[in-house]
């Protein structure tokens, strides 16, 4: 889910007792279905409109800066906040298709474009241009400092 979604008390009852009905009453599963589907289309709706405004602020700042890849954390509210990994100072590449194995690059700052830049940086630098996606980071165990990015296609 990209957004806490709210539910009408209609919507709540309409999945209630068809929850109800499903359990006690025997209602067919794919009717049951069908209604639970249609009272949430509303949170659907919501979470869609989330997930839009997410990724035109991705791009924004994919086009801002001139960036090839596509920041996939959409955990990640605001771009211009502080991000997750404290000290962190560098991006460590190592798990792509490009050539010439490990790919290190700085990061330029503490919130979460500068993080978006660095991995960038990185996967440009590795020659592996399938996996365009940025997906995650973990610390690096024994590099204090560092980050492994994680990428998809």
């Amino acid at each position: 889910m990209n957004c806490d979604i709210t539910v009408t008390k209609d919507e709540f009852k309409a999945i209630h007792n068809t929850l109800w009905e499903l359990q006690y009453r025997g209602l067919d599963g794919a009717i049951g279905a069908e209604r639970i589907r249609e009272a949430l289309k509303s949170a659907y709706e919501q979470d869609n409109a989330a997930f839009d405004a997410k990724w035109r602020q991705y791009d924004h700042w994919r086009e801002h800066y001139g960036l090839k890849t596509s920041w996939s954390l959409f955990e990640v509210e605001s771009m211009t906040q502080l991000h997750d990994y404290g000290d962190a100072e560098y991006v460590v590449y190592d798990e792509h298709w490009g050539e010439g194995g490990e790919v290190v690059r700085k990061i330029d700052g503490r919130d979460w474009n500068a993080l978006y830049r660095a991995a960038d940086a990185a996967i440009q630098a590795s020659g592996d241009t399938h996996h365009s996606f940025i997906e995650s980071f973990t610390p690096v165990k024994d590099k204090p400092g560092h980050l492994r990015l994680h990428t998809g296609s």
